[in-house]
């Protein structure tokens, strides 16, 4: 019953409407949207690569003049559709980001925010840290590269990144500096967060690192970290903890 009122309500466009009035005071969103107009104006454009259901691309859409979401995923992006009906400023984009133009195999999970075109990291993820879900469908889809899109949209102010241990090959498609990058990383998979920033490091040297801890949208650095103290330090620190969260590049003018 619950689930078919659900889909009557996306079906109209009212689900997310209805939410937004609900949690119109959720301490979580008001501090998320806070921490995120310190990176983007008005006038900015935002890429959301992993957009998902489009938490993250609501509250970049009431900062940014334009978000471009990116998702694969089919329900997310009946979801996408869904939420942003009636926002001009969001344009949807049913393709995952790569590190070339083409295909790939995707693993959705039975949550689809687990959904990743990684087996390393569902192989890795699935023995402790999410044992009790599962990858059981195995689909072909679109990718295309992050250039590509910066060449059809304009260079973003900001791209945020999430997508399940794919993060590298997604930066493996960037050759163009972006003033503010976030990726999310996992402790286990500590390895792939490093790759991610050794890449960054060569697409500028010019990016200085900091990161927040899991949905808590502050940095826990006092001062960003150089690519070499990053690497080399907090990195590592990370890999021994069991919080999994969001590391920042940001483009330093220094």
């Amino acid at each position: 019953m619950k689930e078919a009122l659900k889909n009557r309500l996306l079906d109209a466009g009212l689900y997310y409407k209805i939410n937004a009035f609900r949690f119109r005071n959720d301490p979580r969103n008001i501090a998320q949207k806070a921490f995120y107009a310190n990176l983007i104006g008005k006038d900015d454009l935002v890429f959301d690569v992993g957009a998902n259901v489009g938490q993250r691309a609501e509250l970049f859409s009431q900062l940014a003049g334009r978000v471009i979401a990116f998702e694969p995923q089919a329900d997310c992006v009946r979801h996408l559709k869904s939420r942003f009906r009636m926002r001009d400023n969001v344009t949807i984009e049913q393709i995952a980001l790569s590190d070339r133009e083409g295909e790939a195999l995707f693993y959705e999970s039975s949550s689809h925010t687990l959904s990743s075109m990684s087996r390393k990291f569902i192989n890795t993820v699935s023995k402790e840290r999410f044992k009790e879900h599962h990858w059981d469908e195995e689909i072909k889809v679109k990718t295309t590269t992050l250039d590509r899109m910066i060449a059809i949209y304009g260079r973003p102010k900001f791209i945020k990144i999430d997508v399940e241990g794919f993060e590298a090959s997604v930066f493996g498609g960037l050759t163009e500096t972006v003033p503010y990058i976030s990726f999310e990383y996992t402790p286990e998979l500590i390895g792939e967060a490093n790759a991610c920033v050794r890449r960054i490091n060569k697409i500028s040297e010019r990016y200085v690192y900091n990161y927040c801890y899991g949905e808590d949208l502050n940095f826990v650095l006092k001062k960003h970290a150089d690519y070499v103290s990053f690497s080399t330090t907090v990195l590592s620190v990370l890999g021994q903890q069991d919080q999994f969260g969001d590391i920042y590049a940001i483009l330093s003018h220094g």
